[in-house]
């Protein structure tokens, strides 16, 4: 029991932690990859996860009609 409740505690955490990245690719956010980079390098640290996770939120650009 030990054992199951170990690893889905670290599943969970595995999940919030690529939380940023989850969001990115599901949205098909164009800098997906970038978001992606950002959380698994700098993740661990709480700006860099916060920085991944505004990235992966940002509304898409709208190309301008002139």
């Amino acid at each position: 029991m030990e054992y199951v409740m170990t690893g889905l505690l670290s599943l969970i955490g595995l999940a919030v932690y690529l939380l940023p990245s989850l969001i990115a690719f599901h949205r098909g956010t164009d800098n997906r990859w970038l978001v992606l980079v950002i959380n698994v390098i700098f993740g661990a640290t709480f700006l860099g996860w916060v920085v991944a996770l505004v990235l992966a939120l940002r509304k898409p650009k709208v190309p301008s009609v002139a």
